[in-house]
């Protein structure tokens, strides 16, 4: 069993990016409304919502046990679990070809019902993420990519 944890650094630090756009949110209100009430309350709401979605929301531990799964944690309690043979990972969207560099999502595709969701992984550094990615699956680097022939006109 291997257990994953968020950092505390990358928590602060989306943190202080919060305050900042709370602070950026109550100057461009109070610019647009000249009422402090408003610019405070906007502001507030903003620094709310960053703040719980950095300490609750995305205050996970990802867990791989021995039987093929992936359980999800938060706060110690299981709230989510994977048959890892069950989906197919991925860093990408089925719907995208590009990635953010930034993004730290891992994306999973149920095998018998096709239906595609995420995990964000934000709160974990980017080498876990990307051994976790491996222990999916998600990472083979020794497949040779495949090529597709072209027709051109």
């Amino acid at each position: 069993m291997k257990e994953y944890k968020g950092r505390i650094a990358t928590k602060l630090f989306w943190t202080g990016c919060g305050l900042c756009a709370g602070w950026f949110v109550f100057n461009v209100a109070g610019k647009f409304t000249h009422s402090f009430l408003i610019s405070a309350i906007a502001a507030l709401a903003v620094i709310v919502w960053m703040l719980h979605k950095i300490y609750y929301t995305d205050n996970i531990s990802i867990l791989f046990t021995n039987d093929n799964q992936l359980l999800i944690k938060r706060f110690g309690k299981i709230i989510k679990g994977f048959p890892i043979d069950q989906y197919y990972w991925s860093e990408y969207s089925k719907n995208s070809n590009t990635k953010n560099e930034d993004d730290q999502d891992i994306y999973y595709i149920s095998k018998e019902t096709g239906k595609e969701d995420y995990i964000d992984a934000t709160n974990f550094s980017g080498e876990d993420y990307k051994e976790m990615l491996s222990m999916l699956g998600a990472k083979n680097t020794n497949e040779q990519p495949i090529k597709v022939a072209t027709i051109k006109k």
